[in-house]
């Protein structure tokens, strides 16, 4: 288990009051993944900016592309790393070709990269059988650098997959990035990673490789979405306002200013999934090239993997430095841990004397810290202390059916009490773990949640 990573300055601390929220609706199955890549790639704490990558050598990438289920030809082929100047910073052009009359592409050795960079791989413009398309543009990701051998199918899947994983660090097809932190480069490599979940990469099909057996990933829409975009790459293009399939894409996935290109389109649609839902979906390909599509309209268009697997009725999550997941099971009297890509890392869950656990904290000595609703304490899953040695749980501070717990910059943990009327405790932690409590009453109503400004 990795220390959290936020910074928090300040003291100012944010409640939540509700006692009409006292009694939680919770799920069997947790919707996570792409939930903790945002909270990884997104956490601000640590300012250092590295030396530089040392760049290194990477050996030939093949593959085609397809438009639905034809070939794709004279597409041009870039690869990129993603940028390291900020979110959406500009991607580095690696190597470039097109494809041939059958959509194959070779990308030839020697080509450099930066060592433990991300890359990914763009298809722009090409024909699948309606004449040239200028708006055609989808993609794959590829991963860590140096990726010695790959092989590549560019579809409207693998754009899928790969804008809603990389939605947070994107503007564009060529603006990929993240600042040059270390916790920013940690959240934008768990990204790459999602998309081997979300997507076979070599098949251009879902779900990935790389998603675990726990986990259920929303194929249908990864196929819905694929249609949606579908019309537009297997046409001749257009642009928005027009009554063509490209036309009416950009102009239903319009923000602020209309698309241009299929992966901007879907990149809109990620970064705003509840927008203009009833019209996006209508865009499906009257005779879809992706068959298993859901089979009615959807909410909105947020992807989110599921995972199950030793949890019961889970209260709360907090994510560790690594993009560990680790989630209270108020009525299992467990801690489970999954790790970034959903897998299961605590066997049977984590106990450490629980009591219906409802919140849960890392401070910023590598120690989470657990409410227990159940019997009004405190407990801890210590990183630097053997558990043997820990005293919790802990007592004290008139805690009363504690809900809400978040540090400060001091390493003061504040609890929430949702049956105490108004009390919110305060407690420091000793080198042992064992806390001194406060009580402080800021309000008459029962508080149900507990945020610090990082302000």
């Amino acid at each position: 288990m990795m220390k959290a990573t936020e910074q928090k300055t300040g003291m100012q601390t944010y409640l939540s009051n509700s006692r009409a929220m006292q009694q939680r609706t919770c799920c069997a199955a947790v919707a996570l993944a792409l939930a903790a890549l945002a909270l990884t790639g997104c956490g601000i704490g640590g300012s250092a900016a590295s030396s530089g990558p040392v760049s290194v050598t990477g050996l030939a990438i093949s593959g085609k592309v397809h438009g639905g289920q034809s070939p794709v030809k004279t597409s041009t082929v870039n690869l990129y790393a993603a940028g390291t100047t900020g979110y959406g910073s500009a991607a580095t052009l690696l190597a470039s070709t097109s494809t041939d009359t059958s959509g194959n592409f070779n990308i030839t050795a020697p080509y450099t990269c930066p060592s433990g960079g991300q890359i990914y791989i763009t298809a722009i413009q090409g024909d699948s059988g309606s004449g040239n398309n200028l708006n055609l543009a989808m993609m794959a990701a590829l991963g860590t650098c140096p990726v010695t051998s790959a092989i590549v199918n560019i579809n409207e899947v693998t754009t899928v997959a790969t804008v809603w994983a990389l939605a947070p660090f994107m503007t564009g097809p060529t603006n990929i990035g993240s600042p040059s932190t270390p916790q920013a480069l940690s959240g934008i490599a768990a990204a790459f990673a999602d998309v081997n979940t979300l997507v076979n990469v070599p098949t251009g099909v879902t779900p990935g490789l790389s998603a675990p057996t726990n986990a259920t990933v929303p194929t249908a829409l990864i196929y819905t979405l694929a249609n949606i975009i579908a019309p537009c790459i297997n046409s001749a293009g257009g642009t928005a306002g027009q009554m063509n399939n490209c036309g009416s894409l950009f102009t239903q996935t319009t923000i602020t200013t209309a698309p241009t290109d299929t992966i901007t389109a879907a990149m809109n649609i990620a970064q705003h999934p509840g927008t203009n839902v009833t019209n996006i979906y209508g865009l499906a390909a009257t005779a879809p090239p992706f068959q298993t599509g859901l089979s009615t309209q959807p909410s909105d268009f947020t992807m989110a993997v599921t995972f199950t697997g030793n949890m019961s009725a889970p209260s709360a999550l907090a994510a560790d430095a690594s993009g560990n997941i680790w989630i209270a099971n108020k009525t299992g009297n467990t801690v489970t841990e999954l790790a970034q890509n959903g897998t299961l890392l605590s066997g049977s869950g984590y106990v450490n004397h629980l009591n219906a656990p409802s919140a849960v904290a890392f401070d910023s000595l590598n120690n989470l810290w657990i409410t227990n609703s159940g019997n009004n304490t405190l407990s801890v899953i210590s990183g630097n202390i053997p558990l043997a040695a820990n005293l919790s749980p802990f007592s004290g501070g008139s805690m009363s059916s504690p809900t809400g717990i978040a540090f400060d910059s001091l390493g003061h943990g504040w609890v929430t009490n949702n049956v105490a009327a108004g009390t919110v405790t305060e407690f420091v932690p000793a080198i042992d773990l064992t806390p001194t409590f406060s009580t402080y009453t800021p309000s008459a109503t029962a508080h149900f949640a507990v945020a610090v400004n990082p302000h």
